[in-house]
């Protein structure tokens, strides 16, 4: 198929879509990427150019059609069916025009770390999460999910166990903008039914990053690229109507507790830090 790029305001075709899954003994399914072939789910990503889109979008793509929706051009890699939409988040229109014929949307799109609150974080992180969550309301997207933070909860003292029922306690502003991204997510699933899904994203590194090798005392924090993309695509073929998972890696000593996502969407992750790297805690 011809790489193809899209702009605000172009004309494309789409085509329906079915997902094929294969079911867990837990009832959770697994989107198995061989059975898609042309009917793999549409999924928007904002936000694709950032340090964790750049990991996971080529793992995402034999699993579904990538349109990748970012405010800075992207080049489309060479052989595939991805789109790309010139969009920021603070555009509303832009986001619908994105938004339409997609059938989940991936919100990464954000002010990544700690930043000023007027110029940065509230226009990007607060009014652009609206704007994105609303353009998929719209647009007819009932499936949204959200990328967190572990800052969410990262006052706990170091060590302790963890779990996504407990109060928030947010390390920074930047943190406090995504509890506010996980409420709404809770009042669009509550009041307008969509299923939405929000990720803590734990310590996210490629398997590249030296930082891996020279700070172990992250490694139970860490966030593998596989890991990530495994929780994302069983939470697409799940039905579930909430969510808000840990997305953190098997690792030794790991505090932050998965057990929900394990029995809601059969999350299994496969990467353990210490070992990977040589280090044993």
């Amino acid at each position: 198929m011809p790489r193809r790029v899209w702009f605000p305001g172009a004309a494309f075709c789409l085509c329906p879509w079915a997902i094929y899954a294969k079911p867990h003994g837990n009832g959770s399914t697994f989107l198995k990427s061989r059975d898609f072939v042309m009917n793999r789910p549409k999924l928007l990503i904002t936000g694709p150019g950032g340090r964790v889109g750049t990991q996971i979008v080529p793992l995402l793509r034999s699993h579904f059609r990538l349109r990748l929706a970012d405010r800075n051009p992207l080049p489309i890699a060479a052989g595939t069916d991805d789109e790309f939409v010139l969009a920021d988040i603070r555009d509303f229109s832009a986001l619908q025009r994105a938004c339409e014929g997609m059938d989940v949307m991936l919100h990464l799109a954000a002010v990544s770390d700690e930043a000023d609150f007027h110029s940065q974080l509230l226009p990007m992180n607060i009014v652009g999460l609206h704007n994105a969550f609303e353009a998929a309301r719209l647009a007819g997207i009932r499936k949204v999910l959200f990328a967190s933070t572990g800052q969410t909860v990262l006052h706990y003292p170091p060590g302790q166990p963890v779990g996504p029922e407990m109060p928030v306690r947010p390390w920074t502003v930047y943190a406090c903008t995504k509890v506010f991204g996980e409420a709404l997510a809770r009042y669009y699933s509550d009041h307008f039914g969509l299923s939405m899904v929000c990720i803590r994203i734990c310590w996210f590194q490629g398997y590249d990053s030296p930082l891996l090798k020279t700070q172990p005392e992250m490694h139970p924090k860490w966030c593998s690229p596989r890991d990530l993309t495994q929780l994302i695509v069983k939470c697409i073929a799940s039905d579930i109507r909430f969510g808000l998972f840990f997305g953190v890696s098997n690792n030794a000593g790991r505090y932050w507790d998965i057990s929900n996502a394990q029995t809601a969407v059969g999350y299994q992750p496969e990467d353990d830090a210490a070992k990977l790297f040589g280090i044993q805690q």
